[in-house]
């Protein structure tokens, strides 16, 4: 399964005539936050593939009752799509009580529940492979020094219990990086850590 990744910087490339050529076989789209919700739903619009979304710490708060049109909210939760069961966590570490921001132990909290959930799934019998979709990075895989662009050590204990083949992220920003630059891609076990910033295409 080919997916677009996208997070924090809305990409030229994206808008107008070059977004078919770019998203080609694209089945699904991921959302790490921090984008207009107009730009998620110009993409799910003109794409035509299911768009899937966490929010970032410059996206309304989830009770504002605000969202993007036609996008499916995986923030806490988790979504069968694909072969995969796509999970999602929201917000940064605290840095200044804005919106969608957790202490670590509220991160692992919200780790916990997805991982319950995760086991439900897996006690049905669906069994599959996992991705992570959250806007923050795993703790020291990709993150920065800063407190606000820390990563969560609760995702860590999320890939040693359900060992997902992907876990993709934004947050980060990476500026000069070319267009699709996979240089900066990570592994954490035998998960790939891949930070969306701008936008990334991705084979499963």
């Amino acid at each position: 399964m080919r997916v677009l990744a996208v997070s924090d910087r809305v990409e030229p490339l994206l808008q107008g005539p070059g977004l078919e050529s770019v998203t080609n076989g694209v089945e699904a789209v991921l959302s790490c936050g921090d984008l207009p919700f107009d730009y998620l739903e110009y993409l799910v619009t003109f794409i035509g593939v299911p768009l899937f979304y966490v929010r970032g710490n410059h996206d309304p708060r989830d009770d504002t009752g605000k969202h993007p049109g036609g996008c499916i909210p995986i923030g806490g939760r988790v979504e069968d799509f694909g072969g995969f069961s796509i999970a999602g966590l929201s917000g940064c570490m605290w840095y200044s009580g804005g919106s969608n921001q957790y202490t670590e132990r509220q991160m692992s909290r919200a780790s916990r529940s997805i991982s319950r959930r995760l086991r439900i799934s897996r006690s049905f019998g669906k069994g599959l492979p996992t991705v992570f979709v959250s806007h923050a990075a795993p703790r020291g895989i990709g993150d920065a020094g800063d407190l606000c662009h820390r990563g969560f050590g609760a995702f860590l204990d999320l890939t040693r219990r359900h060992n997902p083949e992907l876990w993709v992220h934004g947050h980060v920003h990476l500026y000069g990086r070319h267009d699709n630059d996979d240089s900066h891609d990570l592994n954490l076990g035998s998960t790939r850590v891949v930070n969306a910033y701008g936008y990334r295409l991705l084979d499963l």
